[in-house]
């Protein structure tokens, strides 16, 4: 009944209080402390007498503390007036401000205490209402470890893998970032998931996903190990993302983006200050996501990185000579970290191929093909490295064009295979290159083809596959009719 009953507090909005209270409520500063032993069904509320005033213009604050391995659950109800304030405070890195009308909501916090702060404002209409209830971690909990080394991929988890505590061990130090979840409503539930700067429930507290989430930045271990739990199992459609801090250094700003499946996202990023990241999430392996346009200052670039921002992870650079001929550009596997070190940059970013006109062709695109999770050194990703490409028109009319490619990186090992296709208009096959382990393997030179149409498939039939990397360009059919016109006029002659 207990559980149930939290699972029903949420943020609220109402009506506030009209009976002004009579006499002061509350202390400067007040001291909570649990009774030892602990009975987790006892509740401590405040205040007990309810004909009392909050005067204007004062603050009062509560210092209330927590044993180890237990944890506290604070529900405010409040009427804050204008100019009003409540919050509180985890250190080093969690607080809490609300200045809305009426507040309703539940908080969790660990040992070794938290903070509680209620400023009037210039009214004494409004009131603060807190009840406070320990509650003992559970006992011979599973738990999860995870290894993070320097320049390998990121870690990512749903919300629900953290229900049990999940300790990771770093290089050198944890970085944790945590992508908003689909449902904006449900971005309250990451209050209950903590981080603890150690190896267990007892270490330190160092922050929430919630505080996470809402900062737009990313946080630290002092150490190399760190654990997260989120100690209330609710449901929700958030992920975390965590990796060795090795590679996250001098960013002043990271954001995480949920692209919408059918819509065009315009994103604007300002690295005014330093740095400034926004990284996507996807683990739907049948949807893609579209680079379509970069509009930046020149001198400035946008580095795009898969999997983690060590320089082996970075895929492409844009800038003022090359955003008009290499966008769109598909951009496959879990995560894409955009990065601008510099200036403003706006971005639009799709994941409808029709939206981002990822199939037409051009004279003078250029970009590249890769395998599904190309990257990524996950085992089970790199077992799902099937890829499908296509660009140009198969229909009548269509523009001829010269296509060519090469392969920078290909595992042909055991069965894997590519197949390429240069193809015209009525689909009839101009050129065919099927390359196996047994046929040009380390084969990097350039192909050259005329048709309407190039397609690439990627078959990874091995249990484990790095996948494969190629670079394309598109121009125009013309000068290769332009020599056959000379040649016959000369013929003639």
């Amino acid at each position: 009944m207990f559980w149930f009953g939290f699972l029903l507090i949420f943020p609220v909005f109402g009506e506030e209080s009209t009976q002004p209270p009579l006499v002061n409520a509350c202390l400067e500063r007040q001291d909570l402390n649990p009774e030892l032993p602990i009975n987790i069904s006892k509740t401590v509320s405040f205040p007990n007498d309810t004909n009392i005033t909050f005067l204007e213009n004062k603050g009062c604050s509560w210092a209330i503390t927590i044993p180890n391995n237990y944890f506290a659950i604070l529900y405010i109800n409040a009427s804050v007036p204008i100019g009003g304030s409540i919050s509180v405070t985890q250190s080093p890195n969690h607080t809490e401000k609300f200045v809305d009308h009426h507040v309703e909501v539940a908080l969790l916090f660990v040992a070794p205490s938290f903070n509680l702060n209620w400023f009037s404002g210039n009214s004494s209409k409004g009131s603060i209402h807190f009840t406070v209830n320990w509650q003992s971690f559970p006992e011979n909990m599973t738990t999860q470890n995870y290894t993070l080394e320097r320049n390998s991929s990121s870690i990512i988890l749903d919300h629900e893998d953290t229900y049990t505590p999940v300790v990771f061990h770093a290089a050198t130090k944890v970085s944790i970032l945590c992508l908003p979840g689909t449902q904006r409503e449900e971005d309250t539930y990451l209050r209950t998931g903590i981080v603890f700067d150690g190896p267990d429930l007892n270490s330190p507290f160092l922050g929430s996903l919630y505080s996470i989430m809402r900062s737009q930045s990313q946080l630290i271990s002092t150490n190399s190990t760190v654990t997260i739990f989120s100690i209330v199992p609710i449901v929700s459609h958030h992920h975390v993302i965590v990796q060795d801090a090795s590679m996250y250094q001098n960013i002043s700003q990271i954001i995480g983006l949920n692209v919408n499946v059918s819509a065009v996202e315009i994103i604007k990023i300002n690295a005014q200050s330093g740095n400034s990241v926004v990284f996507t999430h996807n683990n739907n392996p049948l949807i893609d996501e579209y680079l379509i346009s970069v509009d930046l200052e020149s001198g400035n670039e946008l580095q795009v990185y898969f999997e983690g921002l060590s320089e082996n992870q970075r895929v492409a650079t844009y800038s003022t000579k090359n955003n008009r001929t290499h966008l769109p550009q598909k951009l496959q596997g879990r995560l894409r970290y955009y990065v601008l070190s510099s200036g403003n940059a706006t971005l639009s970013l799709t994941r409808d191929k029709w939206k981002a006109n990822w199939e037409k062709a051009f004279s003078g695109r250029r970009g590249f093909f890769t395998s599904k999770y190309w990257k990524s050194d996950n085992k089970q990703m790199r077992s799902q490295q099937d890829s499908f490409h296509f660009i140009g028109k198969e229909e009548r009319n269509a523009t001829e064009f010269r296509f060519s490619y090469r392969f920078l990186e290909a595992d042909l090992s055991g069965d894997n295979n590519i197949h390429v296709v240069v193809s015209d208009n009525v689909q009839r096959i101009h050129y065919y290159d099927h390359r196996t382990s047994s046929e040009y393997t380390n084969d990097t030179e350039w192909y050259s083809h005329y048709g309407h149409s190039i397609s690439l498939v990627y078959s990874s039939i091995n249990a484990q596959s790095t996948g494969f990397f190629a670079e394309f360009e598109i121009d125009s059919a013309s000068g290769n009719y332009s020599f056959w016109f000379i040649f016959v006029i000369v013929v003639s002659f």
